[in-house]
């Protein structure tokens, strides 16, 4: 499909879903949400492909909501409309895909960018990017997860000093809150989303499906039911041809050489 606010490419199992207005720092417009819901469809529902990239045309990965936006077409008796039907439902896509998802943050990510970076399983950062909870600046509540996010991956104390001062955190620092991934420099950002991307194109797919549940599980389960859910998945997995060519790759001291599995499209 052709898209205006963004671009979509699929080369080698590998999809790339770029934000593409770069003069407003890709700051999320009605027709992006829309546009962003759709190419994430059409990334489910494409079977070859094994990972997605997400990342930001120019300078900036994506400045959060665009304020300048008339919002055409909502109904005004429905005050709800645009957070239910067109900013969830987009990130609610990308946080259940099956596939691995990684951020490649080139610049700012603000607010609902900031989000959406957060959504994804993996974020790697360029040196002079920076990340930003700007809602108490204009008088708004964090949203699309950070929330949840936060507190989870940097603890109560990290989580209420970026929601409530609304400062930037730095690259480096999001790294070292262990936030993020990775932090690299600027240069560097593709050769690493390279290297990343390259071990999920020829990896086992129905692991990384499955590992991807256990996370989201993680949260909500105790220890002993986590330990049975991870018994049930891998009993899967020993049922797998991707195992199946891990031991015979084993035997014959090369690389597994994973093929298609029945992993589900959507975890």
């Amino acid at each position: 499909m052709n898209y205006d606010t963004l671009s979509l490419a699929v080369a080698d199992g590998i999809a790339t879903l770029t934000l593409n207005r770069p003069d407003a720092l890709n700051a999320l417009s009605m027709r992006m949400l829309i546009e962003l819901r759709s190419a994430l469809k059409e990334v489910a529902g494409a079977p070859d492909v094994r990972c997605l990239v997400l990342t930001g045309a120019g300078r900036g990965f994506c400045s959060g909501v665009d304020l300048t936006d008339q919002r055409t077409g909502l109904n005004p008796g429905d005050r709800d409309e645009f957070m239910r039907d067109y900013f969830m439902p987009p990130y609610q896509l990308l946080a259940s895909l099956a596939i691995p998802t990684i951020a490649a943050v080139n610049g700012v990510a603000a607010g609902a960018g900031m989000s959406l970076a957060l959504t994804c399983d993996i974020v790697i950062a360029a040196e002079s990017s920076y990340f930003l909870q700007p809602f108490t600046n204009i008088g708004l509540v964090p949203d699309l997860g950070s929330s949840w996010f936060l507190p989870h991956m940097v603890g109560k104390a990290r989580a209420a000093g970026l929601m409530l001062l609304g400062e930037r955190l730095s690259a480096k620092s999001a790294a070292e809150w262990g936030l993020i991934w990775k932090c690299v420099e600027d240069g560097q950002l593709p050769a690493e989303i390279g290297s990343v991307t390259g071990k999920f194109a020829g990896g086992a797919r129905l692991s990384h499906a499955l590992i991807k549940q256990l996370l989201r599980q993680a949260f909500q389960n105790d220890l002993g039911v986590q330990m049975q859910r991870e018994g049930e998945y891998q009993s899967v997995c020993l049922r797998s041809d991707d195992f199946a060519e891990a031991r015979l790759a084993f035997a014959e001291k090369r690389k597994p050489a994973f093929g298609a599995t029945h992993a589900s499209r959507s975890a």
